[in-house]
């Protein structure tokens, strides 16, 4: 190995004119795999999921559960590769979604999917369909229309039937939301006395407008020699042409049009929810999907590149304004992450100069970042790996320089001290003896830190997603890094600091440093069995330290954004009293002069693809840079939260989630519910279950540091129960379907047909009037047409009663289950979720049959903790058995991965001392420390053995070893630390906060 690594280096400096070529090449491939390289926010989080959508208007939960939710998860359940099945039954709505393993097509699993809920047994005329194929992080543009001419009906429109197909011509565009504004319909609103006095049934109306709507072809006829095309024009135009619709015609010629019998007229469609915006209660929104698996970055440049074409196409007098852009996000945190990065090369070169006294020295083994970085990208180019933020945003570049440093400082040193009178060639043989006399070191230490970063590769979930990217980054910088090292260094070198006699400057840092440490290495050397009862001491107190730090799973980047969800109470509150509280919770919000605006969802939309009650709502706030908010908050988005919250706890009934606009996709992914923290009830009867996630939610606000806690209501929803009294219904010839028709069409409304306009096509709605449809007593006054001809009241054939319902039924794994959502704030959350498990298993007895889950990002960091503390050993292994390779006794190899343990003092001293909880990062950047604490222990062993062989005794070995290796390992240990120091104080968008794992002790 020692060979191999001494010929690179020898081949390298003999051919430097090859070297230097070769890197140039790298240098330019890098740059274009960076101009083409993905980049994005996050990776994708969550595994391949299949939607079912099913709407079915007018049908309460527990209907939709049982006709709908149950049979179609009875046949989705068990799909090759499924790892998990939940649904969701509201009003009006099921959606069942299917999990599937990581490397499931998704392509696969929507057509298996679509060919089990074929199989489904269902009523007839309901039609599921399959959500886009959109993964976890699938809005990346979302704007609203404005105008001072168009109604929210118009903007609807030009929305639904104008921008959602120019929206989706755009390449890596899988659908558009329309969200917000009545849906245009026609309807026809009829009259029972007319009816009756007509002696016309509803199914007459119906039929009547459903049969009138119509065109055929006659063939063609010959005229002059020319072909014409026989055509037959009968489609429902207007409301003119509904009302003309005729019903029936006597003996007499006597016609009965349905402008005779009710009023034609454009109305909207029942709706499943309302957005506003600052001070408006209704605005028209879109929101673009992204197709799972694209290049967000190259989607979103399509988008803008296609966007002046689509604004052009609006109507005079609409405008399209952006609410959200993902490409914004990630050009800010591109800019804080390049301003990071900006500082940390700048440190480092500052560091390096005051170190080495030199400013050239500096600028060669500084040169190492930029190159190590665009080896990083080819290497991601090539492996199809897009570049996220996160791993960005986390690389080191002080332990990228490491082998740099050693290289150069060794290098400076020998040149300095033996080459002063030496010829240039010479000092040029010096130089490359002096390159090999550190090559070894340098390759088996990046070989450890390589090593080190294993464990990640090993990681599943979300956080194998997160950091994978992340560890291919580092260790594929690190490779580069090192071959850099290798070669160019010494050929930069023997190109500008071997011409003429070098001459070595103490830095006053180094100066400083060796006079306190040259006494203090005779006396530890003096005192060895002191100072190792003290190194065991303090190890053993970092331990205790660092069991009492607190933990979490991640931490989160910084979007610049607030994304608060909001529940009124009670559940079954109508879409108009929604709206008021949501505009009640706007004016609140933009009292605060840090919030530029806010977006409100109430509900959700029609097409079902967001499941939620009118008491559900939204908001997206948009915030100026923290540098922008008042003194009081000092940039802290958690006082600012709590200010906010003080201020919305004044509107009465409703319950605050404070999370971001990613974030909350992140959660969703963890748990399937849209919370950091969720507590899920399994059992059968909803009643139980409402009763016991309300004891438990109780149970989790009177936990210190959990807050926001939302129990997810299932019942409370007040319904009007119409039970047929088949008997009655049975003396006149009435049958279960009879009745069905009457409530589906005359209470709920039906769609006969649809009038086609251009391209739009709206459904013309047939049902009763409102006065006729929306009291309890006008209900029961419904007449029912019989076989014989009579008309009975509704009251005589089924009991009317009001009771109380479900508003939503959450199901997973074949069973129900209520949910408690909560965040974590002021303490870790493993500490506060493991007292909340404590309480709830005290103060609360489940009964027989129901069962508690802890899920969200509590479940997730137990789970890679645990595949850590499997993994972490057979990798601590891995590195000693590098050691021995490298020290060549095993001796040497323990002496050498002590460092490990002192390492980590300093790193759970700086976490301790800084506030930070531990969290998977922490513990990556643990394992970096770890890696590069063994480096520098590699070079010290190494040179110290070299010392020995040439005939010192030990402790003069040890000695003399530990002063000529003082400067190195001092100068790795201290830029390493410096070049994250940017990365760790930031709090602009796109700041991420890693954990202080950097700072070590040697």
């Amino acid at each position: 190995m020692h060979s191999l690594i001494d010929k690179f280096i020898t081949g390298a400096l003999k051919a430097k004119f090859i070297t230097l070529a070769a890197t140039l090449l790298v240098i330019f491939a890098g740059i274009i795999a960076w101009r083409t390289l993905p980049i994005e926010a996050y990776p994708e989080l969550a595994n391949p999921q299949v939607r079912v959508i099913t709407l079915v208007p007018g049908k309460g939960a527990e209907e939709v559960e049982r006709l709908i939710t149950i049979p179609l998860e009875k046949e989705i359940n068990g799909i090759p590769g499924q790892t998990a099945l939940r649904s969701l039954s509201l009003y009006g709505l099921s959606v069942v979604i299917s999990t599937f393993t990581d490397n499931t097509q998704t392509a696969l699993a929507r057509q298996q999917v679509l060919e089990r809920i074929h199989q489904a047994d269902l009523p007839e005329g309901v039609e599921p369909h399959l959500e886009p194929d959109v993964g976890s992080l699938r809005e990346i543009y979302r704007y609203y229309l404005s105008s001072p001419y168009y109604s929210a009906m118009g903007l609807r429109s030009i929305q639904q039937w104008e921008l959602e197909k120019l929206f989706r011509q755009v390449p890596g565009v899988i659908g558009v939301v329309s969200e917000g504004g009545p849906t245009k319909t026609y309807q026809v609103n009829l009259d029972p006395s007319r009816l009756r006095a007509f002696d016309i049934t509803l199914e007459q109306v119906f039929k009547s407008i459903e049969e009138s709507n119509g065109t055929t072809g006659g063939g063609f006829i010959e005229q002059n020699g020319n072909a014409l095309i026989v055509r037959e024009l009968g489609l429902l135009k207007n409301e003119d042409d509904i009302g003309n619709v005729v019903i029936k015609a006597d003996a007499q010629g006597t016609v009965t049009r349905v402008k005779d019998v009710a009023s034609v007229v454009i109305g909207p469609m029942v709706r499943r929810g309302q957005v506003g915006k600052d001070h408006q209660d209704e605005v028209v929104e879109g929101i673009i999907l992204l197709r799972r698996g694209e290049n967000p970055s190259q989607v979103l440049k399509s988008l803008k590149e296609r966007l002046p074409d689509i604004i052009s196409r609006l109507p005079a007098g609409v405008k399209l304004n952006p609410l959200y852009d993902r490409d914004q996000l990630m050009r800010q945190t591109l800019g804080t992450v390049g301003f990071n990065i900006g500082a940390g090369i700048t440190l480092v070169v500052i560091l390096l100069a005051v170190f080495l006294v030199d400013i050239r020295s500096a600028l060669i083994a500084a040169s190492v970042i930029p190159i190590s970085m665009l080896i990083a990208f080819i290497c991601l180019s090539l492996l199809s790996v897009p570049a996220n933020l996160l791993s960005l945003g986390a690389i080191d570049f002080g332990i990228l320089v490491d082998s740099a440093v050693v290289m150069t400082e060794n290098i400076i040193r020998r040149l300095s001290n033996e080459g002063r009178d030496m010829s240039v060639q010479e000092r040029l043989l010096l130089l490359t003896e002096s390159s090999r006399e550190v090559g070894g070191p340098i390759v088996f230490g990046i070989i450890v830190i390589i090593a080190t970063f294993m464990p990640i590769f090993t990681f599943g979930g979300v956080e194998g997603k997160l950091f994978r990217p992340l560890a291919i980054t580092m260790v594929t910088a690190l490779v580069g890094a090192g071959l850099i090292a290798l070669a160019l260094v010494p050929v930069l070198c023997s190109l500008f600091l071997s011409k003429k006699p070098l001459k070595e400057k103490q830095s006053p840092l180094i100066v400083g440093a060796r006079k306190l440490y040259e006494p203090s290495l005779r006396w530890s050397l003096s005192h060895p069995a002191m100072v190792i009862v003290v190194a065991i001491l303090t190890i053993g107190m970092s331990m205790l330290l660092f069991m009492n730090l607190g933990s979490e799973f991640l931490p989160h980047l910084e979007e610049g954004n607030i994304w608060l969800r909001a529940t009124v109470k009670p559940g079954s509150v109508t879409l108009d009293e929604s709206v008021k509280v949501a505009r009640q919770v706007r004016q609140v919000l933009l009292k605060f002069p840090e919030v530029k605006q806010i977006l409100s969802q109430v509900g959700g939309p029609d097409d079902g693809t967001d499941p939620a009650r009118f008491a559900d709502q939204e908001y997206y706030v948009d915030l100026l840079p923290a540098k922008k908010w008042r003194s009081q908050f000092h940039e802290d988005k958690e006082k600012l939260i709590k200010s906010m919250r003080q201020e919305l706890e004044t509107i009465p009934g409703v319950g605050y989630y404070f999370t971001q606009y990613i974030q909350t996709t992140l959660d969703e992914a963890l748990s399937g519910v849209q919370g950091s923290l969720v507590a899920k009830i399994g059992g059968s009867d909803l009643a139980e279950l409402e009763k016991l996630a309300n004891q438990i939610g109780h149970t989790m606000a009177g936990t210190p540091g959990i807050v926001d806690v939302i129990v997810d209501p299932l019942l409370g929803q007040p319904q009007f129960v119409i039970d047929i009294n088949r008997v009655a219904a049975a003396r006149y010839g009435l049958n279960e379907q009879d009745l069905r028709e009457l409530v589906e069409i005359a209470i709920a409304g039906r769609s006969a047909t649809k009038v086609i306009e251009g391209e739009r096509r709206h459904d013309v709605m047939v049902r009763f009037a409102a006065p006729y449809r929306s009291t309890q007593e006008a209900l029961a006054d419904v007449l029912v047409d019989t076989p014989s001809g009579q008309r009975i009241p509704l009251s005589q054939l089924a009991s009317l009663k009001q009771v109380n319902g479900a508003t939503q039924i959450w199901r997973e794994a074949g069973s129900r289950m209520a949910t408690i959502r909560a965040n974590v704030r002021g303490r870790d959350l493993a500490t506060s979720v493991s007292d909340a498990q404590a309480r709830v298993t005290k103060q609360i007895q489940l009964p027989p049959g129901y069962r508690v889950q802890w899920s969200g990002e509590f479940q997730r960091q137990k789970e890679a903790t645990h595949q850590l503390a499997v993994v972490l050993p057979v990798t601590l292994a891995v590195i000693v058995t590098i050691l021995y390779l490298a020290s060549g006794t095993l001796g040497g190899a323990l002496v050498i991965f002590a460092v490990v343990p002192l390492a980590a003092i300093g790193a759970v001293l700086a976490l301790h001392l800084t506030g930070t909880y531990f969290s998977i990062a922490a513990g990556v950047g643990l394992i970096a420390l770890f890696g590069l604490a063994v480096k520098n222990g590699i070079l010290l062993v190494s040179f110290v053995n070299e010392l020995r062989h040439e005939g010192l005794p030990v402790e003069k070995a040890v000695s003399q070893g530990a002063l000529t290796r003082m400067r190195p390992v001092l100068m790795t240990a201290t830029i390493a630390a410096v070049g994250l120091l940017p990365a760790a104080v930031s709090n602009e968008i796109g700041a991420c906060r890693w954990g202080v794992g950097e700072t070590k002790f040697d």
